[in-house]
Parts: C-alpha cells; sequence; structure tokens
C-alpha cells in the first residue's frame, strides 16, 4: 500500500483543519502507548493472540501449498477485483464517503469517513515498522516461512504482517463501530476477510501475515473509534 498517496488523499478532504492533524497525532500517539494501560485480561487476550498466531505460522507452508494448488482463472479474477480494497481503492472509497456527506451536508457521514482514514493511516504505520523490524520473506521469493532479515527495508522482505489486510480490518472494524446496521458490519467484515484471503491467494502473505495484520486493524479501528466517542 502507498502510505504517502493515502496521506495526500486524507490531507485533500480538509487540507484546512489543522485541529484534525493534531487530533489524528495525539490519537496515534495514545494507540501506540495503550500496552501501557492494559489490564489482565488485556494481557491475556494478547498472550492469546500472540499464541494463535504462533500456531497459525507452523502451518504456513502447507496453507500456501494448499491455496497455490487450488488457483484458477475464476479465483485470479475475484482477487483481481477484491485486491485494491485493501489500499487506494479502500481509500478512494473513503474519499466518496466524505464527499457525499458533503454534498448532503451530512457530518456523520464526514466522521465516519476521516476516522476511517486516520484508523488506516496509524494502523499502517504500526505495520511498517513491524515489517522493516522483524524482515519476514514473502512466500513468493520462496525462501520459506522461517526467513528472516530483521531491519530490512526491502520489500521483499516485508511479509508480516500484512499492510492491506490491516488497512481493510481498521476501515471495517471503525465503520461498525460508527454503524451498528447488522448489513452494514457484514459487508465491511466480508470484504475485509475477502481482502486477506486474496493476498494468500496471490502469494504475497502467509497466513499469519493475514491474521496479525488483521487483529492490528481491528484493534485501531475500534480503538480511534472508541476514543472519538469519549
Amino acid at each position: 500500500m502507498n502510505y504517502i498517496s493515502l496521506i495526500l488523499i486524507i490531507s485533500s478532504w480538509d487540507i484546512s483543519s489543522l485541529d484534525w492533524w493534531k487530533g489524528m497525532y495525539s490519537d496515534g500517539k495514545y494507540v501506540i502507548s495503550s500496552p501501557s494501560r492494559w489490564d489482565k485480561g488485556d494481557w491475556l487476550a494478547s498472550t492469546f493472540i500472540m499464541g494463535t498466531c504462533g500456531n497459525i505460522m507452523l502451518s504456513d507452508e502447507k496453507t500456501q501449498e494448499w491455496v497455490q494448488a487450488r488457483q484458477n482463472s475464476t479465483s485470479d479474477h475475484i482477487t483481481q477485483v477484491i485486491e485494491p480494497f485493501g489500499g487506494e481503492g479502500a481509500i478512494l472509497a473513503l474519499g466518496g464517503l466524505y464527499l457525499s456527506g458533503c454534498i448532503i451536508k451530512d457530518t456523520t457521514l464526514k466522521k465516519a469517513a476521516l476516522l476511517c482514514g486516520e484508523s488506516a493511516l496509524i494502523s499502517g504505520v504500526i505495520v511498517r515498522a513491524l515489517k522493516i523490524l522483524i524482515g519476514r520473506a514473502r512466500p513468493s521469493i520462496g525462501e520459506g516461512a522461517y526467513s528472516y532479515a530483521p531491519f530490512n527495508i526491502n520489500a521483499s522482505n516485508h511479509s508480516f504482517p500484512s499492510g492491506s489486510t490491516s488497512t481493510a480490518f481498521a476501515i471495517a472494524s471503525c465503520i461498525t463501530e460508527e454503524c451498528k446496521n447488522p448489513l452494514v458490519k457484514a459487508a465491511s467484515y466480508g470484504m475485509a476477510v475477502l481482502v486477506g484471503l486474496s493476498r494468500i491467494h496471490d502469494n504475497k502473505h502467509w497466513a499469519s501475515d493475514v491474521f496479525l495484520g488483521g487483529v492490528i486493524g481491528i484493534g485501531v479501528g475500534k480503538t480511534i473509534s472508541k476514543l472519538h466517542k469519549k
């Protein structure tokens, strides 16, 4: 995902509002420092999530082989349509949502678009830092699921976690916090799941990359939404 284009698109929505940018910076610090405020239940949940991620890692190569063996022209076409919704396609959709709010003068739509964009950007920063720090090789380069080169800026070693999946789930979780309609919730999370599956299908990410990316996205999206409700 091109995070520079994300920043430019978001800034074009409300570039005159310095307060929004200050708020995003403050929200970002709040999200990143969240572990310092976790209670026992939060740490237990975190331990469970990491344990689940570790178990998925053990089957990453088998999962990759199973998925790659079942690719066909239909699945290729579907993933070509779905994949953009984990990147620029999602941001353009949010831009359309924000513009709709401006046209019909609906502050709820504008707020939802801005919070989703903020969640996507903050989760993107977190994911990017982890990618560089961990340096896991992508499945497409053929080095296996246990090849790591920490502090690596090479994109071929930026597999863990999945940025596209994180973006999709950050937006989905934020939307569902702002809109309690069950159909919207199902559609939002359904699309996010499809984005994650498309990354595995296209051999860009391991299953564990997608899992952790989704967890990060959900965590950031819900935190940002609940923070602004306060």
